[in-house]
């Protein structure tokens, strides 16, 4: 989705960036600021639509948080700590994980690691650029997960405990903030707040149903470089006491656990797939259709639809239209069950199933018409 919408935004900028799947008891849906969908326009034009590259770029991205965090935690504390904790980071399953995927959260690390030393240096010298330079990195995450707000909490009231003149510092940092937000503050401005209303509405959405909003690791993303510091210091004490043997064996079986040595493709299926199935799509030369697919929670199929865009120059309907379509392109499993399971096939049915192609993965093509 994250390409589709970024595509998108060379056609018709916008300031807004995508969807999150879920929408509030009003119906309204949530969005997410548009600077990480921003960052993505120049790598698409520089890469020609190739999805592999920019998936790269961000292995690239996480390589750099590491050395990041090698350089600062060298300044603040000594060799061995910067080397330790960037062991710890680079060596995460977690940051292995999020070095093969395009997704907006994978920025929340290298900026919550600005966010610490900027802290940091705002307890050294007392200085308000530091406040400003804090609500922007802040203003930047929140954008990207609302779950920051507690966080954001925390740096204010650090921030405000440490200031010298609280009001100028609290001045700064809102400005800061203001203007990492602007694009979703001018868009609230213009459409009667609705981002925000529909924030507030899924807020107390969830005061009201606990069990719609669930915790996870990625909300704390912006964490994993303070954890990976703690662990740094903590196997430095070690090393400092001479207990080499130890600290060695911690990061072997730390290194070990977090990485498996034999290679294996997410789960899913792989780019070269997608590619395959929007390629047998093409040959068939459709006008006014439709794409779904059977494989996970993206029933409505949006790496497909990115393939067939970008590649082949095809675009499906919109996603709300999957009932007056003259064909409807599913791609499921081999042998899978292609009975009005969900939104998407329900709003076509009754139909006729029609089995295109097959590839080594195992995943087929069909064509549903009426």
């Amino acid at each position: 989705m994250s390409l589709l919408i970024s595509g998108q935004m060379l056609e018709k900028p916008s300031l807004l960036g995508q969807p999150y799947f879920r929408t509030t008891s009003r119906g309204h849906q949530l969005f997410t600021a548009p600077f990480f969908n921003y960052s993505l326009v120049p790598l698409m034009l520089l890469f020609k639509y190739r999805p592999m590259p920019i998936t790269v770029f961000f292995t690239l991205l996480n390589l750099l948080t590491g050395l990041t965090l090698y350089h600062l935690t060298k300044k603040v504390f000594n060799f061995w700590t910067a080397l330790f904790s960037s062991i710890l980071f680079l060596f995460s399953s977690f940051m292995v994980g999020h070095s093969l995927f395009i997704w907006s959260l994978n920025w929340l690390p290298l900026l919550g690691l600005l966010v610490l030393f900027g802290l940091y240096r705002f307890y050294q010298t007392r200085s308000t650029q530091y406040s400003l330079y804090l609500g922007f990195l802040s203003g930047l995450i929140l954008g990207l997960e609302y779950f920051y707000l507690l966080t954001l909490i925390l740096v204010v009231g650090i921030l405000l405990y440490y200031s010298k003149s609280k009001i100028k510092n609290a001045f700064y940092y809102l400005l800061g903030s203001i203007f990492a937000g602007m694009p979703m503050i001018l868009f609230d401005l213009k459409h009667y707040f609705y981002h925000t209303r529909s924030v507030w509405q899924y807020f107390m959405d969830t005061l009201a149903n606990p069990g719609q909003g669930h915790i996870t690791y990625y909300h704390f993303l912006h964490f994993w470089p303070l954890l990976a510091i703690l662990g740094g210091n903590i196997l430095t004490r070690l090393w400092s006491k001479k207990r080499f043997l130890p600290v060695v064996t911690i990061i072997f079986l730390y290194m070990f656990l977090n990485l498996d040595l034999q290679p294996k493709l997410p789960a899913g299926v792989s780019l070269a797939d997608w590619e395959s199935a929007a390629s047998v799509i093409a040959d068939q030369r459709p006008e006014n259709f439709n794409v779904a697919s059977l494989l996970d929670f993206d029933t409505r199929a949006h790496q497909l639809r990115y393939f067939l865009k970008y590649y082949f120059h095809l675009e499906p309907e919109v996603y709300d239209n999957y009932n007056r379509i003259s064909a409807l392109y599913v791609l499921a499993p081999e042998e899978a069950n292609l009975s009005p399971v969900n939104y998407e096939l329900n709003s076509f049915y009754p139909y006729k199933v029609q089995k295109l192609s097959t590839n080594e993965s195992g995943y087929s093509v069909y064509k549903l018409i009426k």
